[in-house]
C-alpha cells in the first residue's frame, strides 16, 4: 500500500470528515470522473471517438454516452469512425 500526504484546505476537511473511512473509495470516484471529463473534452474536439473516450476513461461506451448526453453532446457516427472502431 502507498502512502502519500496532500494537504487541503479547512473547508475541505470539514466537508471529508463525515467520510473519512472511505477516502480511498472519494479518490477513485473523483479519479473516474475526471478520466471521463478528460476523454469528453477530447471527444468534443474531435481529437478521439467516443468509444476511446470511454476506453480512456476506464467506463464502458454506454456510461460514456449517457456521460456525453448529459453534458448535451450526441455522438455522430459516420462509416469512416465505424470502420476505424471495428479495426
Amino acid at each position: 500500500m502507498y502512502t502519500t500526504t496532500v494537504v487541503i484546505s479547512d473547508d475541505l476537511a470539514v466537508q471529508l470528515e463525515p467520510y473519512r473511512g472511505s477516502l480511498d473509495d472519494l479518490l477513485w470516484i473523483g479519479l473516474r470522473e475526471v478520466k471521463k471529463e478528460q476523454g469528453l473534452a477530447l471527444f468534443k474536439q474531435g481529437h478521439i471517438s467516443l468509444w476511446k473516450a470511454a476506453r480512456l476513461a476506464g467506463v464502458s461506451l454506454r456510461d460514456m454516452t449517457e456521460y456525453a448526453a448529459a453534458q448535451g453532446l450526441r455522438a455522430a457516427l459516420d462509416d469512416e469512425m465505424i470502420k476505424e472502431e471495428l479495426a
